[in-house]
């Protein structure tokens, strides 16, 4: 049940590409990322970050 691609109810498409394109260029750990992107994306809560990075398959880094 449910949708067959998750997506987010609160970040949008291009919140999620620019989250995701930011994590794998600075390889931050996931508050320090929170931190820098917090001003820019109101809506961000560390729950909605892990869960977004999850799903793009680098919520761990090597």
């Amino acid at each position: 049940m449910g949708r067959t691609t998750p997506r987010s109810t609160v970040l949008s498409a291009v919140e999620e590409a620019m989250i995701v394109e930011f994590r794998r260029r600075t390889l931050l750990p996931i508050d320090d990322v929170l931190g820098c992107l917090r001003d820019s994306i109101p809506t961000l809560t560390r729950s909605s970050l892990h869960r977004c990075l999850a799903r793009h398959g680098i919520s761990r880094l090597p």
